[in-house]
């Protein structure tokens, strides 16, 4: 979300990374997707990465819906790993143990839209309707800065 490379997301860049995220086309979606896994701005995605982000948002998710845990048979963190691993066995084609932009496109490319790229390509993008902020922060960890 951050176009200008300050550190920082102002309004508009927060405002345009969203409309993408929750209405673009399908390669602008993976595109806006993979700069948010990539949390340190290297190119790539790797394992750690991945699962943090996706810890975050399935915590989020369990929080609105109470009773997706029992549905998923897993807690939001385990689903966040086994989501992860999926995505790099699909994903990751010279098995580096990273995604890069190319890769993460290919991916979403290929035929069909797997469960796991849904949740992967989408993640975020369908917040539950009842976590206030504060919450939303405890969950994803925020609430420590």
């Amino acid at each position: 979300f951050d176009r200008d490379g300050n550190g920082l997301i102002d309004f508009s860049e927060l405002a345009s990374g969203l409309s993408v995220l929750c209405g673009g086309a399908k390669d602008d979606k993976a595109v806006a997707a993979f700069q948010l896994f990539d949390a340190n701005g290297d190119g790539f995605i790797d394992r750690g990465e991945m699962t943090l982000y996706l810890q975050s948002v399935f915590r989020v998710l369990y929080e609105g819906d109470p009773g997706l845990r029992e549905r998923m048979g897993l807690s939001p963190d385990e689903l966040a790993e086994v989501t992860t691993d999926a995505c790099f066995e699909e994903a990751d084609l010279n098995a580096d143990g990273r995604l890069s932009q190319d890769e993460f496109l290919q991916w979403t490319r290929r035929s069909g839209m797997s469960a796991t790229k849904d949740a992967i390509v989408n993640a975020g993008a369908k917040p539950p309707a009842s976590v206030s902020i504060a919450e939303a922060r405890r969950l994803t960890s925020l609430d420590q800065y």
